[in-house]
């Protein structure tokens, strides 16, 4: 396609998404092309909700890491954390662990139990606080301590920094006074980039990878794969 037509084709398009948007019409994309090339270092999020996983789709396209729910509060633990790690090692694909928090149990405890059922060793990712809005939350300086004793409790027994996944205003609401930009952080957004410092990137939950039914959750890193080994435990 000439840089010509390809403009008028953009310009197009562009005309077409805006009479959809003011028709009401939903415009969102399913992502099916995002790059993997040296420059675009991307990765997926997985948990039992995903069920079944084609492994061999997996080998054929792979991302370059891939994060796995373990643990959520105090007492549950994800049913395939340990099998979908498993296949992904055997694959040579760099793999993480996130605890999803709850506001209803102390973030020691939920720290001691994220620990000790995903079983992190020397090579894996960092592991990962997955804090997010509930409908009801508690009250702010609650929210912020129970936090941090999670983040303290895995700092000391691991020696590392968890990565915080969360939106970015969370982050401004809840714990950047207390931990500034010392964390590296995991920023959900759908709409745009973040506009905070950030290290990963989760940009959209409409990817289609062959390897799933239906649609997952896409992450880009912001850095080369050299880079990527920084934000692993060493």
């Amino acid at each position: 396609m000439s840089l010509h037509k390809n403009r008028l084709f953009i310009s197009f398009s562009t005309r077409i998404i805006s009479l959809m948007s003011l028709l009401g019409c939903d415009v969102s994309e399913t992502r099916t092309s995002y790059s993997s090339s040296t420059s675009n270092i991307w990765g997926i999020d997985i948990s039992h909700h995903q069920g079944h996983i084609n492994w061999k789709h997996i080998e054929n396209r792979p991302p370059h890491f891939i994060f796995m729910k373990a643990t959520e509060g105090a007492t549950h633990k994800d049913s395939r954390y340990k099998s979908y790690r498993k296949e992904a090692q055997k694959l040579g694909i760099s793999t993480g662990a996130y605890h999803f928090f709850s506001y209803t149990s102390d973030g020691e405890q939920q720290a001691r139990h994220f620990l000790k059922y995903a079983n992190l060793r020397k090579d894996d990712l960092l592991p990962v606080l997955d804090c997010e809005y509930q409908k009801k939350m508690p009250q702010k300086t609650k929210v912020t301590n129970e936090l941090v004793k999670f983040i303290r409790a895995v700092e000391k027994d691991l020696g590392v920094k968890p990565i915080i996944y969360c939106e970015e205003g969370y982050y401004k609401r809840y714990l950047k006074q207390d931990l500034g930009n010392r964390y590296p952080l995991w920023i959900c957004d759908f709409r745009k980039q973040p506009q905070c410092e950030f290290t990963f990137w989760q940009k959209t939950d409409r990817f289609r990878h062959p390897a799933f039914r239906g649609t997952i959750d896409y992450n880009q890193f912001y850095g080369n794969l050299a880079e990527l080994s920084k934000y692993t435990i060493k």
